[in-house]
């Protein structure tokens, strides 16, 4: 099973569309959908581990000038305890 975050983006002025052209071409997106914001933008980073997904959301959003703020949501894992949820919520 692949490890997923979900990613709402604000945008700076009129660049909601700009930044999710951009981000539809960096690696582990999965999806970039425009908002009638706030949030302007939401995307789907999926990779084969949550190390790899670090990694490829950073570079992601790292691309992202005219982003003001951004919020990420990162699922508990499929199976997952209740201490463990837990420790992802606090």
């Amino acid at each position: 099973m692949s490890a997923r975050a979900y990613v709402l983006l604000n945008v700076t002025g009129e660049k909601a569309e700009h930044v999710a052209q951009t981000l539809r071409s960096k690696p582990g997106v999965a999806i970039v959908d425009l908002l009638e914001g706030p949030p302007d933008v939401v995307l789907m980073v999926e990779a084969p581990n949550r190390q790899k997904l670090a990694e490829l959301a950073a570079g992601a959003l790292a691309s992202v000038e005219s982003m003001s703020e951004g919020i990420w949501l990162l699922p508990v894992p499929y199976g997952a305890t209740a201490s463990i949820k837990k420790a992802f919520i606090t």
